[in-house]
């Protein structure tokens, strides 16, 4: 059909040609006078000419893209240029280049970002840059450049496609997390941040008196108004401790809100795996969706490239079955394991099934992202009542935990 419709479309401009041609003839054989017959050999001569630049071929065309390397991490800029290299010395009127990519790394670019439209030249190598300001986590493939040109009235078109395939993997953003300490605790909540979560989460063991190069966020003052002398926190180490991340591959709605609480539950998954590959930990990863996958707890050396992929590739399932495959693999779920749960929604049956977590004595952190569409009254009280059954539970909105006001 696509054929046919290319050689329908091409008879008609053959047939157009030739009505306006022996329009002109018959209008000089009329008048008979310079001007219509001048007019009639300047059309004929453009017509010949056209016809030419139809029948030469477009040529040969060596394609390069100098990008960035094939992984890059998620809000970084990516800025490609591509370089064209002519056989021979094509008299083009115009060349349309366009560097083509898959759908969903084309809408992150700023509208026809990667076209260019070259006019005549006698350069042989042709080079244009584009920008996407901001990568979006995932994994993209570029299948190559197009090229394409005309004759002056756009009678006859030339394209040639040119493969240069190529994938890029966009990984999560993440932050570099420092060390875990305990959390700041109130009688009636917690204020945390997420910076404050993954910066601040391992058990003070003691104080001892500072010594030139520890750092000022470690003093303890408490201690050193006791002692009338600077006093520094002593932490333990978590050498060889167990944590399984369990992340809730689901989003309510379609929202941009709710898609950037998903993001930043990813970010989050992303910072503690990394943490504890720099810390030598064994970690573990549970996705659960539409399409489960579980990354048995071992050494983070030995699963941090996989499951960051895996994380970079990740899409939310259409259907919230949480609960039901919870159920279904919570007796595999390995002995003494911290579990850290991120969600961007709390519901009933999810609360059931980490209570029953909590009753096997299972230290569970959850973290549900907020979706900055006001808290929640139904979720704000299930967190609080996850959080007196022994759950470390915390709502990050903006950062920061509901209802308290930025650190100073």
């Amino acid at each position: 059909m696509r054929r046919v419709w290319k050689w329908l479309t091409l008879s008609l401009k053959v047939l157009l040609a030739a009505a306006v041609l022996l329009s002109l003839f018959s209008y000089a054989m009329f008048q008979g006078n310079f001007v219509s017959w001048f007019l009639f050999y300047s059309v004929v001569i453009l017509l010949l000419l056209m016809g030419l630049y139809a029948l030469i071929p477009l040529g040969r065309f060596h394609v390069e893209r100098q990008s960035g390397t094939g992984a890059m991490p998620a809000g970084e800029e990516l800025t490609t240029e591509v370089v064209i290299e002519r056989k021979w010395r094509f008299p083009f009127l115009y060349l349309t280049v366009e560097d083509r990519a898959e759908e969903a790394l084309t809408r992150q670019l700023p509208f026809q970002a990667a076209r260019m439209i070259f006019y005549p030249t006698m350069e042989r190598t042709l080079r244009y840059t584009y920008v996407i300001p901001e990568l979006k986590r995932g994994r993209y493939q570029r299948y190559g450049v197009e090229m394409s040109t005309s004759d002056m009235f756009g009678f006859f078109e030339r394209r040639t496609f040119v493969p240069k395939s190529s994938e890029l993997l966009v990984y999560p953003r993440y932050h570099n997390i420092e060390r875990w300490e305990a959390y700041e605790r109130h009688d009636t909540e917690t204020k945390m941040s997420l910076q404050d979560f993954i910066e601040d989460q391992s058990s003070i063991a003691g104080a001892r008196e500072y010594v030139p190069g520890d750092k000022l966020t470690s003093l303890d003052w408490k201690a050193s108004a006791r002692s009338d002398k600077l006093m520094t926190k002593e932490f333990e180490e978590y050498v060889g401790r167990n944590f399984l991340l369990v992340f809730h591959n689901f989003v309510p709605d379609e929202t941009f809100a709710s898609s950037d609480a998903y993001e930043k539950g990813i970010e989050l998954i992303t910072s503690l795996i990394m943490y504890a590959y720099k810390e030598h930990l064994e970690v573990g990863l549970w996705s659960i969706g539409a399409e489960d996958k579980y990354f048995p707890t071992g050494p983070a050396v030995d699963r941090q490239k996989s499951m960051i992929t895996y994380l970079a590739e990740m899409r939310p399932g259409e259907a919230d079955v949480f609960a039901a495959r919870f159920k279904a693999g919570e007796d595999d779920i390995p002995a003494g394991v911290t579990m850290v749960l991120v969600s961007v929604t709390l519901d009933d049956s999810m609360l059931e099934r980490m209570k029953q977590l909590l009753g096997r004595r299972v230290k569970l952190i959850f973290a549900l992202m907020d979706k900055g569409t006001g808290v929640d009254a139904w979720e704000y009280k299930r967190l609080k009542e996850l959080r007196s059954a022994g759950a470390e539970a915390y709502l990050f909105r903006d950062g920061h935990w509901t209802g308290q006001q930025e650190k100073g």
